[in-house]
């Protein structure tokens, strides 16, 4: 975790993490920054999780991998593993509110624990999702193929967690 001297503004957690190509950086609500490695077996993994939220919902919304950072209303910037935004929801938001990140929670929310992080600390943040909004939110333990869901899968929704889980070999 780092603590800047001062919180940043959105402008300047873009230039941050263009800064730091390679890490994964979200802001907590009070402006500390979780900074983790990103790696590429965790990307083909949450690329298949965005993929079959892709399949299944592009009619009604937009899928998103982990390099899509929003805004929750507890003011932590995120980016999930992979998520869905319907388009009710994307398309309340102005054009302005788009750019950056976005103040919207996902209606689907995937988060995939990868080796560098705690089964608590992934749980942890899943939770806050679906505290603030999120429809459904899922923890995925690849190591130990644990899958933990809260709350309930929007209609027609069935994700194939051995497929996300053994993606990437």
């Amino acid at each position: 975790m780092i603590v800047p001297a001062r919180p940043l503004d959105d402008d300047e957690l873009l230039r941050f993490s263009a800064e730091h190509p390679g890490w994964r950086i979200e802001r907590e609500p009070d402006g500390s920054l979780n900074v983790s490695p990103t790696s590429f077996r965790n990307g083909v993994r949450a690329f298949e999780a965005a993929r079959q939220l892709h399949e299944w919902g592009s009619a009604h919304g937009y899928a998103a991998a982990g390099d899509g950072g929003i805004t929750l209303p507890d003011k932590a910037v995120r980016a999930p593993d992979a998520s869905w935004i319907s388009f009710e929801r994307w398309h309340a938001l102005s054009e302005e509110q788009r750019k950056k990140y976005p103040h919207v929670i996902p209606d689907v929310v995937v988060e995939i624990v990868s080796y560098y992080d705690t089964y608590a600390s992934q749980r942890r943040k899943t939770e806050r999702y679906r505290q603030q909004g999120a429809v459904y939110a899922v923890v995925v333990d690849p190591e130990t193929r644990r899958v933990e869901e809260f709350g309930s899968p929007p209609d027609g929704l069935v994700l194939d967690f051995d497929r996300i889980i053994d993606a990437g070999g």
